[in-house]
């Protein structure tokens, strides 16, 4: 027995005179018993019978303060216990039981707050041996304990202390889809991050968790994360335009596995079988590339060049552009890589003057640096079709895609590339593990002029390129920064990137270059290291610098 001062938080059924699920605090001071029932406390009656136990029962009054702030007078008589065991049931099993009750959201709170407070091997406690975890920021999910420690450290690690993923809305199992005791093995909610109290921007999501029957931990997780990019009524059109595109890719390779069943049905030993998985699982892979490049070149196409004024992008669209941004176009395209102003400095001037086509230092900067980067990759271009093989870069209209990307940037790259994928699905041999030709085969075409042509590999043509897009790239990045400004101001660093980010705000134009330039950089991650397995990481992540330093060795 213990006496002590109370304050006992409780749920009340409904009556006339409480409002149903009402919450309110209750005041006494007595003498009792404590006793652990699982969680029938509440429901001593119906609990002491069902455990055949022998309990005392008296009455006692209890006064009522509401959480609305008035002090409502509501007398109730309930019954508290104070339980003498003389029962059959013994205080170690309901200890265990209790002990061993599953919680989803217990789980899932506890490891929210254990990554709040940058402990991962607390979090840990709460995540089974095989469990799978899928963060929609990632392509592929996360199996076993190992490999999410890997995701919570990466999470916690140089992140600043008050950023915080705070639950808000939460939906969990019921106890009959449990199995009864109270226990839950789902938990639904939305949350959103925080910084110094603050919510973080384009940081809400919504998970999914389950935990284990067996263990009582973590075994499945799944993140949706909130998309920085709001493409509003733009992501219907994009549907529209995909959706058919898609199907049918999907339909096609749907057709080829049914093909390729029936030719193999009557020969289909393991080893065939396992043929069979590898090329129906690179099909799939090809035709969500597909399907994906396809999406990606609506999108640029619809939101960089069509969509409506400031919607969803600055500035106004190719079919409503204004004659100011129109000129810029001009002007821009008629320095492009600053070829008039080295006409001029060499006195040759019967195609104009540089500055009778005035652009604003940083526009051109940032437009030539961008071409310079595209004309580097024409020779990455070049050798990845070679390397395809006649069969799956034959027919791929390298040159010429690549000419007019040079004025059209992206908005022809991303075609070009579906249309690679496709080539290569569709010659892609049964049970072949690369897209590429072998490396020991030598010359691949024999009428190509260029090694890059013949080989697939870094000729002269390469390192001609490289040079020249260098000397470009860099005498941009100096333009940018000590162009002659066309009113005669004088702007210096901060002043003219100021100025770089207002255009941002207010040019399509400038978005759409800037957006090229990112775009290129992850072509050249990708065909650098595709082409060339050797290639370093400087040279592979290095913006710009890298690829032409590639290209030239």
């Amino acid at each position: 027995h213990e006496t002590k001062k109370m304050v006992v938080h409780a749920r009340v059924k409904p009556s006339s005179a409480v409002k149903p699920r009402f919450n309110v605090v209750a005041r006494r001071t007595t003498t009792f018993t404590r006793c652990y029932h699982h969680h029938h406390q509440s429901h001593v009656s119906s609990s002491s019978s069902r455990a055949s136990s022998k309990c005392k029962i008296r009455e006692t009054s209890f006064r009522f303060t509401t959480k609305r702030g008035k002090d409502d007078d509501v007398s109730m008589t309930t019954k508290s216990s104070a339980m003498e065991e003389t029962t059959t049931l013994s205080a170690s099993s309901s200890s265990s039981s209790s002990e061993t009750r599953r919680d989803a959201e217990a789980v899932v709170r506890g490891m929210y707050d254990a990554i709040n407070k940058r402990d991962v091997t607390k979090a840990l406690t709460f995540v089974d041996d095989d469990i799978v975890y899928e963060d929609f920021n990632f392509p592929e999910p996360f199996r076993g304990k190992a490999r999410v420690k890997k995701l919570f450290e990466e999470s916690c690690t140089g992140i600043p202390d008050d950023l915080d993923f705070i639950i808000e809305r939460s939906t969990t199992s019921s106890s009959s889809e449990a199995g009864g005791l109270g226990e839950s093995l789902t938990f639904g909610c939305t949350w959103h991050v925080e910084i110094a109290g603050e919510p973080f921007p384009n940081a809400r999501g919504a998970s999914f968790y389950e935990i284990s029957k067996e263990s009582g931990k973590l075994i499945y997780a799944r993140d949706v994360v909130e998309s920085p990019m709001k493409l509003g009524e733009a992501s219907f059109s994009i549907i529209r335009v995909v959706a058919p595109l898609v199907k049918e890719q999907i339909l096609a390779e749907k057709q080829k596995k049914e093909n390729n069943k029936k030719n193999d049905n009557e020969s289909s030993d393991e080893g065939s079988a396992k043929g069979e998985m590898t090329t129906s699982s690179s099909d799939n892979n090809n035709a969500l590339e597909i399907a994906g490049l396809w999406a990606a070149a609506a999108a640029y196409w619809y939101v960089l060049l069509l969509s409506p004024p400031f919607s969803p992008v600055p500035g106004y669209p190719g079919w409503a552009i204004t004659p100011e941004s129109l000129q810029d176009v001009i002007n821009s395209s008629v320095q492009f890589f600053f070829i008039l102003q080295g006409m001029n400095e060499a006195g040759i001037t019967f195609a104009g003057l540089a500055t009778d086509f005035p652009v604003q230092p940083e526009t051109l900067g940032v437009f030539n640096f961008a071409e310079a980067f595209v004309f580097m990759l024409f020779p990455v271009l070049l050798m990845d079709k070679t390397k395809l093989g006649k069969e799956k870069g034959g027919d791929l209209k390298t040159t010429t895609f690549w000419s007019i990307s040079m004025f059209l940037t992206n908005a022809t790259l991303l075609p070009y590339f579906a249309t690679r994928a496709k080539s290569i699905g569709e010659n892609r041999k049964e049970n072949e593990t690369s897209a590429y030709v072998s490396d020991d085969a030598g010359v691949i075409n024999e009428d190509a002029k260029t090694r890059e042509g013949r080989e697939g590999k870094k000729g002269l043509l390469s390192k001609g390129f490289g040079v020249y897009g260098l000397l470009v790239g860099v005498y941009s990045l100096w333009y940018f920064a000590n162009g002659y400004v066309p009113s005669g101001e004088e702007r210096d660093l901060a002043e003219r990137w100021t100025y770089y980010v207002q255009t941002l705000h207010e040019d399509r134009v400038s978005v759409a270059f800037t957006c090229d330039i990112v775009l290129f950089y992850l072509w050249q991650i990708y065909f650098t290291k595709k082409v060339d397995p050797t290639c370093s990481a400087i040279d592979r992540f290095l913006p710009f610098f890298g690829l032409a330093g590639w290209l030239i060795k």
